[in-house]
């Protein structure tokens, strides 16, 4: 085998395993663009579970706490000896 088949071999041996990392890069690329709609999707319905469950937290601690005292009446209950709660 004279050096430009070798060459030519050479060559031919490279391209082919050129194209077999192309052929997984490309794979893998395909992968990645799945999971990461996967992810965006998961991102959201975990932000809209977590405002839904803010919304009904903050429900429960307005129901709790219940109607807001005016400053009038704190200073009034400051005054008469009761502690004030913050």
């Amino acid at each position: 085998m004279t050096n430009i088949e070798q060459a030519v071999k050479d060559i031919q041996d490279t391209l082919v395993v050129i194209a077999q990392i192309e052929k997984r890069q490309s794979a893998m690329l395909r992968e990645h663009a799945e999971h990461r709609g996967e992810l965006l999707e998961f991102r959201r319905r975990t932000d809209r579970n977590l405002a839904e469950i803010t919304g009904k937290l903050n429900g429960l601690i307005g129901y709790v706490a219940g109607p807001p005292a005016t400053c009038a009446a704190r200073l009034n209950r400051a005054v008469s000896g009761r502690s004030l709660a913050i």
